[in-house]
């Protein structure tokens, strides 16, 4: 099963748990986690005016947001933290570095994408980790790292509850501009390997459960896999790189309406990527 979460109308995704859904850009998921009078927030979202009614929202729960949690470094994750001054950050020890690498990149593409939209300065994390962090934060959480679309992605671990909130590394069309195919497809592996019939939040668009979510992570290795299958054979037939790009996402039964019409963009990013590494030897 699949359900959408809109800003003015949350989708409950367990007992003090609750996914709202971007209008303004991709539909990027963020998740408000009760933790008794405070809460974390799961990526917010980047326009003011969505992070101001999550916040009200929150209130109205008797919740004050006092703590966030970055999924990874790309700018539609990152960027509503500037929203939440107050709040203390929490994000994989790789965040902070790789963003100094990618936020002028990040500035270009948004305010390229998005008419007027300024990129916000951001702050380093307070709280940082390795590979896993289980915060004393009055309701039972684990982070785990899960890097591939990026170095430093992290999900975000309710045992209880059996969700898991995984930011990018989990979407409807895998995305690799910044990330490495073979890390993502061995995180996405041993998610499969782990997944006990828990519901997922993507890091854009869904919230799925049961068969729906094993079928997503699924997928998501399936695409990877072709991906480098059908670009090696084209190289192989002697195609050029430009051939290679319009190799079509049909051929991977996705559809490029995906990921709010952004998914055959992301297609060709990620031909070119595996294009390039094969090309190279990698």
């Amino acid at each position: 099963m699949g359900e959408k979460a809109r800003a003015a109308r949350p989708l409950a995704v367990a007992p003090g748990v609750w996914a709202f859904r971007s209008q303004g850009f991709a539909g990027l998921l963020s998740t408000l986690i009760s933790l008794g009078e405070e809460a974390l927030l799961v990526d917010p979202p980047m326009f003011r005016e969505e992070a101001s009614g999550i916040r009200a929202f929150a209130r109205a729960q008797g919740l004050e947001i006092t703590w966030l949690a970055i999924t990874h470094a790309h700018g539609d994750h990152a960027y509503g933290m500037a929203h939440f001054p107050e709040a203390l950050v929490i994000a994989q020890r790789e965040f902070w570095p790789f963003w100094e690498r990618t936020a002028p990149g990040e500035a270009d593409y948004f305010a390229r994408a998005l008419a007027g939209f300024r990129a916000p300065p951001l702050r380093p994390p307070h709280v940082t980790f390795a590979e896993e962090l289980a915060p004393d934060l009055g309701r039972k959480l684990l982070l785990r790292h899960t890097p591939g679309h990026s170095p430093d992605g992290l999900l975000v671990e309710l045992p209880g509850e059996r969700v898991w909130i995984c930011g990018d590394t989990v979407i409807p069309i895998p995305y690799l501009a910044s990330g490495d195919r073979e890390e993502l497809l061995a995180t996405l592996r041993g998610l499969l390997g782990r997944w006990q019939g828990e519901t997922i939040v993507l890091g854009h668009e869904q919230v799925l459960s049961g068969e729906g979510a094993r079928g997503m992570i699924e997928c998501n290795i399936r695409y990877l896999e072709r991906l480098r299958e059908r670009v090696a054979a084209a190289i192989k037939r002697g195609k050029s790189r430009r051939e290679i790009l319009e190799i079509p996402l049909s051929e991977f039964g996705l559809s490029p309406d995906a990921l709010s019409g952004l998914a055959g963009e992301l297609h060709r990013v990620n031909l070119d990527r595996v294009y390039r590494e094969l090309s190279e030897g990698k």
